[in-house]
């Protein structure tokens, strides 16, 4: 029987979150893994409700893929009304990992309604609009259960949702603080207002000067500050701060730009590779029989002990404690599951490219390879990763370094002569290795190398090809294979060094310093005055 039968992953950890379109997803919620990040992002924002006054504008800073926009679903459905069906698959998750969390989020919500939840997602148009059109689609959910008169609000709301212009920042501060009025009288505890891709908005703000939204989100940042029965909070999703989307603009935007990222508090969100892999072992499925799981945890035991004797492992794995998350992500091999989120994080889009590849049939994806294998203890090795990402994924990364190296090994692979199939594996196992640049211990050392390889005889056979061939040396400095010729010494990351040690100064005035410039007399001058 095929691995594929026994082994599957869960389709909910494979697809990337849209923060509109997954808010009422309790099957989300269900499979949602609280990280280290996202305990602590959440514990920032909870002390923070519980004040009376607080800074109550975060803005979580992150590259794509690194699960902010699941994190603001989860977040939004603790803070949700307590009979909505995906708030209790939250508060489910997160009391599985953190009991006093999951009490300060009851406690927020308590016996009242929860809070109201504003979801919007970036788009090239004016954020005005589209955030009153959020409020009145939420506002108009809540009262539209309700009996008796609805607030005058919701008409204000509406008004602004439906009219041609953009409303004015002092109108929609105003509609905002009704809103929170009216909630107050119906027992909600609060207004969640959740941004994702911000980043759009911002961009739309810079082409269209006088649009004021980047006011608007100042003034939001200042009213989630003050205090009211109905407490404003306000989260945020970007790529980079906020002043960064003001490149091109005048220094004086650039400097009203950056006083608005001062009014949130930053939040930079991107876990650990452990805390994804750990996320990885969650998401695959065994249905494996006892005889099989003793097999598999014999063969990673005796990966993992040349893994610590080459300090390969983050340093808050223990030898027990690894076994366990590899054993989990079987039919990753180890060093395959250490490598894909370091890979992911240089060359694509962080989890969501990592997740991608786990639900991917495509050649060497995930799913395509578990389906070759035949029997228990077969593993997916790093040089299938290293063909997903070759025919799959475009690299796409503004590292010169990284790009370099990845250029490096594919030519190295191009002008592989005459080998075996296994030497060519090989080869892609060294260049992966390399492209990553030994992070985390992570190099391509003979006994990192060797269990990578069917057989110590094969790998020697392999080594010793790929030397003969000039494709790879071996640097006994280190105890590394090297797929590229040359000196380890890299100029370019010497040169910004070497700029940084310099900070700010003038280069005119430094060449006046070193090289008195005689004056220049004009030649016109010279001849009417008849001066040499």
């Amino acid at each position: 029987m095929s691995l594929a039968n026994k082994i599957t992953v869960n389709s909910h950890y494979t697809r990337s979150i849209n923060l509109t379109r997954d808010a009422d997803s309790a099957a989300i919620m269900k499979s949602y893994i609280p990280t280290s990040r996202a305990l602590k992002t959440l514990k920032q924002v909870s002390d923070s409700l519980l004040q009376e006054e607080a800074p109550r504008a975060w803005s979580l800073i992150g590259p794509y893929g690194s699960g902010k926009s699941s994190f603001a679903v989860f977040l939004s459905h603790l803070l949700s009304n307590e009979n909505n069906p995906a708030r209790k698959a939250a508060c489910h998750a997160l009391g599985k990992t953190s009991k006093e969390l999951l009490d300060s989020y009851n406690a927020l919500v308590g016996d009242n309604s929860g809070y109201c939840i504003v979801l919007l997602t970036g788009s090239p148009d004016s954020l005005s609009k589209s955030l009153v059109a959020a409020l009145s689609r939420s506002a108009n959910a809540i009262w539209k259960i309700k009996k008796g008169k609805k607030p005058e609000v919701l008409k204000i709301l509406s008004h602004y949702a439906t009219q041609d212009e953009s409303p004015k920042v002092d109108d929609i501060l105003h509609a905002v603080q009704g809103l929170q009025d009216a909630l107050y009288k119906i027992g909600y505890s609060g207004i969640l207002i959740a941004i994702d891709e911000l980043g759009k908005f911002l961009e739309y703000e810079a082409r269209h000067y006088g649009a004021n939204d980047i006011f608007l989100l100042q003034s939001l940042a200042e009213l989630a500050f003050a205090k009211h029965n109905v407490k404003l909070a306000l989260v945020v999703m970007l790529h980079q701060s906020i002043e960064q989307y003001a490149r091109g603009l005048g220094e004086t935007l650039k400097s009203e730009w950056a006083k608005v990222q001062g009014r949130f508090e930053s939040i930079p969100f991107l876990d650990t590779s452990e805390q994804t892999l750990r996320i990885v072992a969650a998401a695959i499925k065994q249905e494996l029989t006892k005889k099989e799981e003793l097999l598999i945890r014999a063969k990673i035991s005796s990966q993992v002990d040349v893994l610590i004797e080459n300090n390969a492992l983050p340093s808050t794995l223990e030898n027990k404690t690894a076994e366990d998350l590899f054993y989990n992500c079987y039919p990753l091999h180890p060093v395959s599951a250490l490598v894909l989120p370091i890979l992911c994080q240089k060359v694509a889009q962080n989890e969501r490219t990592l997740f991608s590849y786990l639900g991917s049939k495509e050649a060497h994806g995930f799913v395509d390879s578990l389906s070759k294998f035949k029997k228990a203890g077969e593993q997916i090795q790093p040089w299938e990763i290293y063909e997903y990402f070759i025919r799959n994924q475009p690299v796409a990364t503004s590292d010169h370094f990284t790009h370099r190296r990845w250029a490096e090994v594919v030519t190295a692979v191009e002008r592989l002569g005459d080998v075996g199939l296994e030497s060519i594996q090989m080869l892609k196992t060294i260049g992966l290795l390399n492209i990553i640049g030994g992070q985390g211990g992570l190099k391509a050392s003979p006994l990192l190398l060797e269990i990578c390889a069917s057989s110590k005889k094969t790998f020697n056979k392999s080594v010793n090809d790929l030397k003969k061939g000039s494709i790879v040396q071996y640097r006994k400095f280190n105890s590394e294979y090297r797929v590229w010729q040359g000196s380890d010494f890299d100029l370019d990351i010497k040169a910004e060094e070497a700029r940084d040690k310099l900070g700010n100064f003038s280069l005119a005035d430094k060449l006046n310093d070193r090289h008195e410039i005689l004056p220049i007399v004009a030649r016109k001058y010279s001849i009417e005055k008849k001066s040499p």
